[in-house]
């Protein structure tokens, strides 16, 4: 009698499992039984995936060195730009004279204290990319901050300058 009725709770067991998994890799199976998913609306997904500004933007100016626009290292204009954390930007940059642009995207890593700069190239999405941070505490920007603006193969010989408020920009 033991035997049996262990046979027969090892078979529900297992019809069981089979029925589950059959039923998550069906996509219907017991939806009825248990809760149903949606998708997350727009906003919430914005919220959760840390999209979207979350303070003060940070006004910014960069130039004063080199940039690499296609085979040649050229100066370029002093450029201005507006970045809001936990954002990206993308930042053109054209020659003080010739011809070409070098995109570069930023980033304000709020949680992490720091803006990121990458080159915006070509390629397949394994491509590595050489990029640039700055470290700067949330007193530092309120203040203003100037540093060396260097990224590795793409800019060199610059500097930036970034503060919350404009009339706090330092002079390049």
């Amino acid at each position: 009698m033991k035997f049996r009725s262990t046979v027969i709770a090892n078979g529900a067991v297992a019809l069981l499992s089979l029925l589950l998994i059959a039923g998550c890799a069906g996509g219907t199976g017991f939806s009825s039984l248990g809760p149903r998913f949606s998708p997350i609306d727009s906003k919430v997904a914005t919220m959760q995936s840390g999209g979207g500004a979350s303070g003060p933007a940070l006004h910014c100016r960069a130039g004063r060195g080199n940039a690499h626009f296609g085979k040649k290292w050229l100066g370029y204009p002093e450029t201005k730009f507006e970045l809001a954390p936990q954002d990206r930007v993308n930042i053109t940059l054209s020659p003080s004279r010739g011809k070409g642009s070098l995109t570069i995207q930023a980033f304000f890593d709020k949680e992490g204290q720091r803006l990121l700069f990458c080159p915006v190239v070509d390629g397949p999405p394994a491509t590595r990319v050489s990029c640039a941070s700055i470290y700067a505490l949330d007193d530092d920007l309120q203040m203003g901050i100037k540093r060396t603006f260097d990224i590795p193969n793409a800019l060199r010989g610059g500097s930036i300058s970034c503060a919350y408020k404009k009339s706090n920009l330092k002079k390049l």
